[in-house]
């Protein structure tokens, strides 16, 4: 059995969804983690290098992808900002004041920190985010003046984060590109007015192939930032510990999301299958008898069927500890056959493991 590519929308919409939420959880999960393990402010650098290379690498070509480059630059950065966070799952609002004047929110649920989570995130975090990425819009649209201020964030009790890209009559310094100024009142969000991308050009099956992308590259660009900043041991147990303690938070509310019953070694099998279907990868259950089953994964999404033995190793602690929340009999060990190809094996030992 292999990913589904029936190409109904409706297991696509349950699909996407799923994906999505597992992914935004280790994703948080990976920030929380360095905070715990690096400090606050080890944090605040690790969503700067995270961010940064995929403002780098996307921003100039989203502009032209979501049909909004020839836009006046305050106006086309805050779209960009609504329309591909909206793509992405995230809830915004838009709210154009003029053609040099654009705001955009960030409403709540904070995706990353969700629950009580968003309580540990100090205000510094976020305040490093906005002025780094917020800033340089300002470089990428070679526009130097574009700035950016802030009026509101949750940590400091707000209901959101808010802000406005402006341009100023004469080129702003990068001390003030991003400047912090409470705002009492701010513009009402109109859905009406807000952008919207063009259906033709982005059908549904689009957008929720995108908002898949977005949660999975998250992911991705996450784990190798913390390989690449951290060096490859301390990085590899952070993402170990990620996925150990996401997957005890979770391992119950995955067998809802799916609607697999029970917690015997073939109910568990099929969890984990259908969470390598969800995200797209091509993968095979095969039932061993009563007690044994294996799973055999020709792709490694979000990452490429290459990925490193250490990006491997660690995230095999997702579903090991999936395994063990959901039944303490059941052993699961992995396998390499070849370069590409992993293979999980799950065996119900009849006896309490741990």
């Amino acid at each position: 059995m292999s990913a589904r590519k029936d190409g109904k929308i409706e297991d696509l919409r349950k699909d996407v969804a799923y994906a999505w939420d597992v992914w935004s959880k280790q994703m948080g999960g990976l920030q929380m983690i360095v905070m715990r393990e690096k400090g606050v402010q080890a944090l605040a650098d690790f969503k700067l290098t995270v961010l940064g290379g995929h403002q780098e690498t996307h921003y100039l070509a989203g502009l032209e992808k979501l049909g909004i480059d020839g836009d006046t630059p305050a106006v086309a950065a805050a779209k960009y900002h609504y329309l591909s966070n909206k793509i992405g799952g995230l809830a915004l609002e838009y709210m154009e004041e003029s053609p040099k004047k654009a705001w955009i929110r960030y409403t709540p649920p904070n995706v990353f920190y969700a629950g009580m989570g968003a309580m540990a995130i100090p205000a510094q975090v976020q305040r490093a985010v906005f002025a780094a990425w917020h800033a340089n819009n300002a470089k990428y649209m070679n526009c130097p003046n574009l700035g950016y201020v802030v009026t509101k964030c949750f940590q400091d009790g707000h209901p959101y984060d808010e802000g406005y890209f402006i341009e100023y009559d004469q080129p702003v310094s990068a001390a003030n590109a991003v400047r912090f100024e409470h705002a009492e009142t701010t513009p009402e969000f109109d859905p009406d007015k807000a952008p919207k991308l063009d259906p033709e050009i982005w059908p549904e099956a689009r957008l929720l192939r995108a908002r898949r992308k977005y949660a999975g590259a998250y992911v991705r660009a996450g784990s190798e930032a913390l390989i690449n900043v951290f060096g490859a041991k301390p990085g590899a147990y952070m993402i170990d510990q990620t996925m150990r303690v996401v997957a005890t938070q979770y391992a119950q509310l995955m067998a809802g999301w799916t609607g697999i019953e029970g917690g015997d070694v073939h109910a568990i099998a099929s969890l984990l299958h259908r969470t390598l279907e969800a995200r797209e990868d091509e993968a095979s259950l095969e039932r061993i008898g009563n007690n044994r089953a294996a799973i055999t994964m020709k792709t490694y999404k979000p990452f490429d069927p290459d990925a490193p033995e250490t990006i491997r190793r660690a995230f095999f602690a997702f579903p090991e500890i999936v395994t063990r929340v959901l039944n303490g009999r059941v052993r699961i060990t992995r396998a390499m056959e070849g370069k590409e190809t992993e293979v999980w094996t799950l065996e119900d030992t009849g006896g309490w493991l741990y």
